[in-house]
């Protein structure tokens, strides 16, 4: 009936007051000025592209399926002109009408890539050509010249010359240099040729292609990263009337592009610059524009924006802009019939937009915009009310009892989450909804009790679908919800019963957080053994319908009556859909509709499940159908798409229900009785503010929630730091695998005892199997060579001595000369050698001698061996360095002991002196480093515990200690180290004054005091020799510590020598690797070479062969054009003949008549709008002028102009001979056309085959070149030599890789001279430093002078880059992003599981390609057996023949068949000569014939015909 929709990415004119615009399925015409529209259905599917032209009024748009075609058709009477069929197959992208209007230009995007020239007029393609991987956005004709078209993308913009040789047309496509950001254009990068550079040292510098190993179109296409630069993205591009092309870009840039030599000129707003635009005026809109287009008469612009509004400006008038359509921005959501009538419906988007349409001609009524995010609305059934529920957890009410202006009355916060489902019970007493957090609203449907929150409950899965039922004849609605299938597969359906009860208390029915009792609402479960995607309730709630996800089948289940039991399939009926559907139940309960991906609405009994009506509305790559609706009396029926934007309303074009008028008048009249009893209470009752009610109580489900949300968190919390300890973990594994368990020979280093020297040892990997069997090979290869050479130089010797006998003297001689080579060689071995490693006991006996190295693989070998010298020295080195290592543990051995002795002896001298105790450190011992010590444990507990058993175990009851501490002081004997302790005790009386002293006591004093005198002397004997005991080990420690410092030493001069001797070697193996290197670059540059020139050379075939056929077509059509010009001019010749019997001066007459021509008349230009003038090809033109000729031939041929004395008989000849003559000139002229056009085609050829021969020639020379650089780099090899220090004498202190022009001279000589110049130097130095003073002062001033200039041009130059500074997209992302790197992160972690995904799918594909390699080898097999079998019948074929043939041999029968068909040939033969021979004979009497009545008719003169 209708449709509407909004455009979304193309609009276009049909002519001056009409435009039209895809939609869904549909292709719709809007007229401007009456608001009229028109709708075409497509009727495959999805309308993809679309094209108008407007001189034809013809439309072209292509279906969106598999293979599509293009329709064109004429408007407005919208009949199909022309179908065409291509070679797209998927979709075509892009259409476009030339100018002129004949020729059809057609884009397909993947997989092909290919544009199309048609001519729609005779549906032919004229050319296409395919380019992989070219994405096109936009596609226009040149409206000046037809064989012009751009394509142009973001990335790139590519002019298409079409090219026409005859009637065959070519695609010849230039693409176009853009310039960069920054407005300056880059010059083009020739990646495969050379630049000729060399380096003296390093060789040829190849390109970088080559250098990175690349071949083929990767090698020619390579391009350096210096090279690339962000580019200028083009947006968009059109024509202007002199073949010129202006180019929009992203960055704000317009270009200007020369249309003939593509030269591209960068457009400035600026009015001082020589390239510059003016902005006449400025149109500001809501969104942003996504296409505009021009009248026909331009004088108007169409602005399409992003969100499908059509806006059009006029020039020169107020106001200058006026909207057209009105779009809501998204597609449309939900739709419902507007309650109590079947005159209006509404709709609503997604984004909020909500409309009421009138259902006669789907015209807008009113609009409200609710700003808000929605996903459901439903229309009340008692009420002019509409609910619409919200992704917030809103519910919003609107009232809609003014249809023109629509409002919001109400509005709840039902949930957090988003609410999925609004669904209305048939008498519009309940609103049921659904969120998708599986709890199920149950809301009073009154405004009265500003629809008032009933409840709620759960349900187990997500909520897919909710259908009630108002039991006949009785206050029971039956609800059922169905559930999303669980892991299982299985689906379940709940049910529950409402009644108006619950209206009047609904506390009852509910606990106090509003929850509904189960028990009261006869809730039941059931389950289906398979998965469904809809499923509803017929009005007799005795059976399910069913729509099933798996299998293509709508299936019927009867109710039981006993609770959670597996519903069993009634019936089943095949859905003739593709994908996933849905099913909706008429209001009468007799129709049963099912829709599904496809887009196609199917209309079943609903009894026995048969389909009686089908509707393509949508299609599947809108993704099908959203949702549908029944009007009241079921003659319309809404449906809307769930992607393409499009609403559509259909009409019974019969009356397929009238058996069931009865029926659904009386549920209209059972209805409108209970509205009209729900309208009388409405009016009764008073109005209720609308506040919104808040509770405060404590909610324990939601404490418990938030604890198990905590739990979770503590849980994933540990989890990450369990992973984290186990990834810290790997990496160490990973370390020590890699660094220390793999090393054959840890590294560790020694340190002097007294200085800082340390010598550090080679870690060392224990060579693999692989390595020493390599090893192996070179060595047994290298023996074998020698041998050969010994063998060799042996035999030579053996001939040359057998040759000539030489006398003893000159054989010692020889001899002697022999042995003074050999001293002289030993003496040079090293120099020849480049390294010291003989001097280190290496065996160098094997290695190549560095002059002969020319082939790759001795190069490879002698790497190999020298490899192996390094190894074997760094292996010597470390049995070196394990012998310090050992001589040094047993010193610190020593020393200790030592110094325990030295502690004894300070602690009974009491010095307080510092012990000096050597230790290794951790570099010496360096697995140390992976022990944890006691010390590094961070756990006091741990500590703690062990330092109370230690205490413990210490405080034990030892009874034999103690007992010798208590009788002799702790030890067995009194040792000499104890006299320093030892005391003699005072006697007693020495405490009296001396005066009371006796003799015995004097004696006793006497006694102490001598003792106390032997004891002091002893004690100072006992210290010295103490003092000489320290210092002797004292001594001793120093002499050895530095005898095994000495020995470090060496050990650090031989580590010195081996490290020089490692690094030349490893120098040569550099080189070599280089050379290496540099051979496999120049292969790679000869193979990407090589591969040009093959390329190259079937180019130039394909130049050729293009060039053979286009000069072939040309000498054929120059001989027809000839032969049509030899038939024009004896038209002109025989004009005399014609007329022989007439007058001389009548003949003269007529032959001026003959030669006039009409005058061409003056074609009046028409007063068009249009910059590019009318819309007229060539052919019409020409078409045009022919018949404008043939009008004034006609007022020539007028009897009027007839001269005197003619009869009209001869007139009228003589007008047939002039017209005939117009004719052919006009053919001529044509025929001229075209050869020209021939003839410029075979030109351009010619030169593209110029082109491609000078390429060639260009790879021909640097393939030269390539072998003189290869031939020079084997012959001119690196050789690494030894020279002594002080006979390298350099200029500039520049190190030099060429030594050509050096020379060897006397170190004595450079040093007198440089004795000389010193002496010369410093008086020079005396003279500038006096010099140097006086002008201090002036260069100081010169000096202050130029730093102020140069800090005067350094901040003009910061201030020109400040000026100049621009910021790309990706430094604004990076300045404004605040976590730039994980978003980096974030992306290659996509990218990373796309590429699993990718590496999935590809192994998929292999473990399929081995299923079919065996069954093709089984089939194989199969045929083997077969051939075996017919070869075996074969021979004996042949057995048989050939036994035939000797039976007929032997027969010798002259009446053999062969004999017989030989004859019979024979006759055939004469008889075809014979009939050529009267063939010829009839066609020469036939000339003869004509010459006889030439000659004849010339002898009489000729009357004219009567």
């Amino acid at each position: 009936k209708w449709v509407q929709g909004f455009p979304v990415k193309n609009i276009a004119f049909i002519n001056s007051t009409t435009i039209c615009y895809p939609c869904g399925n549909f292709l719709i015409f809007v007229n401007m000025e009456k608001k009229r529209r028109t709708v075409l259905q497509c009727m495959n599917g999805k309308v993809g592209a679309m094209a108008t032209n407007i001189p034809y009024e013809v439309v072209a748009f292509s279906d969106q399926k598999l293979k599509p075609s293009i329709y064109i058709y004429n408007f407005p009477s919208l009949t199909k002109r022309a179908k065409l069929k291509g070679n797209a197959q998927l979709d075509y992208t892009l259409l476009e009408f030339s100018y002129s209007g004949i020729y059809l230009a057609s884009y397909s995007a993947i997989p092909e890539h290919e544009v199309t020239l048609w001519n729609w007029e005779t549906k032919v393609i004229l050319c296409r050509r395919s380019q992989p991987g070219m994405e096109v956005s936009q596609m226009t004709f040149n409206p000046m010249n037809w064989r012009q078209l751009c394509l142009s993308n973001t990335n790139f913009v590519t002019i298409w010359n079409i090219e026409r040789c005859n009637t065959d047309h070519y695609f010849k496509p230039k693409p176009i240099n853009l310039p960069t950001e920054d407005g300056t254009f880059i010059k083009e990068f020739e990646g495969l040729f050379s630049q000729g550079l060399k380096d003296p040292f390093y060789g040829p510098i190849l390109p970088l292609s080559a250098v990175a190993g690349l071949v083929g179109i990767e090698a020619e296409n390579f391009r350096p990263k210096d090279h690339f630069r962000p580019l200028l993205h083009p947006t968009a591009h059109c024509w202007n009337s002199t073949n010129n092309l202006y180019v929009c870009c992203e960055e704000g840039h317009i270009l200007f592009i020369n249309g003939e030599n593509l030269l591209v000129t960068i457009l400035s707003p600026s009015p001082g610059k020589k390239c510059n635009y003016t902005i006449k005026d400025h149109i500001s809109l809501q969104a942003s524009v996504k296409n505009i287009v021009f009248s026909p008469d331009y004088t108007q612009i169409l602005l399409l924006t992003e969100n499908g509004s059509v806006f059009y400006y006029t020039f020169g008038e107020k106001p200058k802009i006026e909207s057209i359509l009105d779009a809501s921005g998204g597609n449309i959501q939900a739709i419902d019939f507007v309650t109590l009538g079947n005159q209006y419906c509404m709709s609503i988007s997604l984004s909020g937009e909500f409309y009421i349409w009138l259902i006669e001609d789907g015209s807008p009524v009113s609009r409200l915009c609710l700003k808000t995010e929605v996903n459901d609305m439903a229309c009340c059934p008692s009420s002019l009310s509409v609910a619409v529920g919200t992704t917030a957890g809103y519910m919003l009410f609107l009232d809609i009892s003014n249809l023109q202006s629509p409002r919001l009355v109400h509005k709840i916060l039902l949930t957090s989450s988003s609410i999925q489902h609004v669904h209305y019970d048939q008498h519009g007493l309940f609103l049921i909804i659904g969120t998708s957090d599986r709890y199920i609203f149950l809301l009073s449907s009154k405004a009265s009790e500003t629809f008032r929150i009933i409840g709620f409950t759960e349900v187990s899965g997500n909520i897919l679908q909710i259908c009630t039922v108002c039991v006949w004849g009785t206050n029971k609605i039956q609800v059922m919800v169905l559930e999303e299938s669980s892991e299982n597969e299985r689906s379940k359906l709940e049910m529950f019963t409402l009644t108006d009860e619950i209206l009047a208390d609904a506390a009852k029915y509910s606990n106090e957080r509003g929850r509904l009792k189960n028990e009261l609402f006869a809730r039941t479960l059931y389950e289906i053994n398979h998965p469904l995607t809809s499923a509803v309730l017929d009005f007799d709630c005795e059976k399910i319908y069913g729509f099933c996800s798996h299998v293509p089948y709508i299936c019927t289940y009867s109710i039981p009556k006993k609770v959670f039991l597996f519903l069993k399939i009634e019936n089943k009926m095949p859905s003739k859909h593709y994908g996933t559907g849905m099913l909706y139940l008429s209001y009468h309960g007799q129709w049963l509709a099912s829709t599904a991906k496809d887009g196609i609405l199917s209309i079943r009994d609903s009894n026995s499940l048969e389909p009686f009506a089908r509707a393509r509305c949508h299609s599947y790559p809108g993704k099908g159908i959203q949702s549908i609706k029944f009007s009241l009396d079921g003659q319309s029926i809404l449906v809307n798409g769930k992607e393409d934007g499009a609403l559509v309303c259909l009409k019974w074009k019969g009356a397929p229900f009238k058996a069931d008028l009865i029926y659904l008048f009386t549920i209209i009249f059972y209805h409108l009785i209970q509205i009209q009893a729900m309208m009388n209470e409405n009016e009764l009752a008073s109005e209720i503010a609308q506040l919104e009610q808040q509770e405060f109580s404590l909610d324990v489900e939601e404490m418990e929630r938030l604890h198990d949300e905590g739990e979770e968190e503590v849980e994933k919390i540990k989890k990450e730091t369990e992973m984290e300890n186990l990834a810290k973990k790997y990496l160490c594994h990973i370390l020590k695998e890699e660094c220390w368990h793999s090393m054959h020979i840890k590294g560790r280093s020694l340190k002097s005892f007294r200085g800082l020297l340390e010598v550090k040892n080679f870690p060392m990997k224990a060579r693999t199997p692989e390595e020493l069997e390599e090893l192996e090979t070179v060595l047994r290869l290298r023996k074998t060579e020698e041998t050969e050479y010994k063998l060799r130089k042996e035999i030579v010797e053996v001939q040359s001595t057998a040759l000539s006998k030489k006398d003893p003297e000159e054989e010692e001689e020889e001899e002697e000369e022999e042995e003074r080579e050999k001293k002289r060689e030993s003496n040079l071995i090293n120099y020849l050698l480049g390294s010291l490693s003989s001097e280190l006991g290496a065996d160098t006996s094997m290695l190549y001698n560095q002059l002969e190295l020319h082939t790759r693989e001795e190069k490879i070998n002698q790497i190999v061996l020298l490899k192996d010298i390094i190894y074997n020295i760094k292996t010597e080195f470390n049995k070196d360095f394990d012998i310090v290592y050992q001589q040094k543990e047993l010193e610190i051995a020593r020393v200790n002991e030592r110094n325990i002795h030295i502690q004894g002896i300070i602690t009974e001298l009491d010095l307080g002196e510092q012990i000096w105790q050597p230790v290794f450190e951790d570099c010496e011992k360096p697995e140390r480093i992976l022990v944890v010590e006691d010390h590094e444990v961070k756990q006091a507990a741990l500590t703690e515990a062990l330092e109370r058993e230690r205490r413990r175990l210490s405080q034990r009851d030892d009874v034999r200690r103690r007992a010798l501490m208590d009788m002799m002081g702790g030890v067995l004997e009194v040792k000499k180290e104890d006299i320093l302790k030892m005391v003699i005790p005072q006697p007693a009386c020495m405490a009296k004054p001396d005066t009371l002293w006796t003799e015995e006591e004097k004696k006793i004093i006497k006694e102490y005091e001598k003792k106390v005198k032997d004891l002091n002397e002893e004690r100072e004997k006992y210290k010295k020799s103490l003092d000489a005991e320290l210092r002797k080990l004292q001594n001793s420690i120093e002499e050895t510590t530095q005898i095994f410092d000495g020995h470090l030493g060496r050990l650090f001069q031989r580590k010195v020598k081996c490290d020089m001797v490692i690094n030349q070697e490893e120098l040569k193996i550099a080189s070599l690797t280089f050379s290496l290197l540099l051979d496999e670059e120049l292969l790679t540059r000869e193979i990407g070479l090589n591969g040009f020139l093959e390329r190259k050379q079937k180019e130039k075939k394909f130049t050729t062969d293009e060039i053979y056929k286009a000069r072939e077509e040309l000498d054929a059509y120059r001989e027809n054009y000839g032969s049509f010009l030899i038939e024009d001019k004896v038209l002109e010749r025989g004009f005399k003949k014609e007329f022989a019997e007439l007058q001389g001066h009548l003949v003269e007459t007529l032959y001026k008549q003959y030669k006039r021509r009409p005058r061409p008349p003056k074609q009046k230009q028409a007063e068009v709008a249009s910059p590019f003038g009318e819309r007229r090809g060539s052919v019409q033109i020409q078409k045009e002028n022919f018949a404008q000729l043939m009008n004034g031939m006609e007022e020539l041929d007028n009897p009027i102009n007839m001269p005197e004395g003619i009869e009209p008989a001869v007139w009228m000849h003589f007008c047939d001979l002039r017209r005939t003559k117009v004719e052919s000139e006009q053919k001529v002229k044509q025929k001229a056309l075209v050869m020209l056009e021939m003839q410029a085609f075979l030109r351009k050829r010619t030169e593209d085959d110029e082109k491609v021969q000078m390429d060639m020639e260009k790879v021909f020379q640097e393939l030269f070149i390539l072998q003189e650089e290869k031939m020079h780099f084997q012959l001119d090899l690196t050789v690494q030599l030894l020279l002594t220090q002080g006979q390298v004498e350099l200029e500039n202190f520049q190190f030099l890789f060429n030594f050509r022009d050096s020379i060897l001279i006397n170190r004595v000589i450079i040093e007198d001279i440089n004795s000389i110049i010193r002496s010369q130097g410093q008086k020079k130095v005396t003279r500038m430093v006096e010099s140097k003073d006086f002008h201090k002062g002036i260069f100081q001033i010169e000096w202050e002078h130029k730093k102020m200039e140069m800090e005067m041009e350094d901040l003009n130059q910061k201030a020109w880059d400040i000026q100049m500074l621009f910021l790309s997209r990706d430094r604004q992302k990076f300045l404004k992003e605040p976590n730039y790197e994980l978003l980096i992160g974030y992306q290659i972690a996509m990218m990373e599981q796309n590429m699993a995904i990718i590496d999935k799918a590809h192994k998929r594909e292999v473990e399929a390609f081995k299923k079919l390699f065996k069954q093709l080898g089984k089939l194989i097999t199969q045929r083997d057996l077969a051939n075996y079998t017919l070869s075996c019948e074969l021979k004996e074929e042949l057995v048989t023949i050939s036994e035939r043939r000797k039976i007929c041999k032997s027969l010798g029968s002259k009446l053999t068949c062969e004999k017989i068909a030989m004859e019979r040939y024979d006759a055939m033969l004469q008889q075809q000569k014979l009939a050529d021979i009267s063939r010829s004979q009839v066609e020469q009497i036939a000339i003869l014939q004509a010459e006889v009545e030439r000659l004849r008719m010339k002898t009489f003169p000729a009357l004219a015909q009567m």
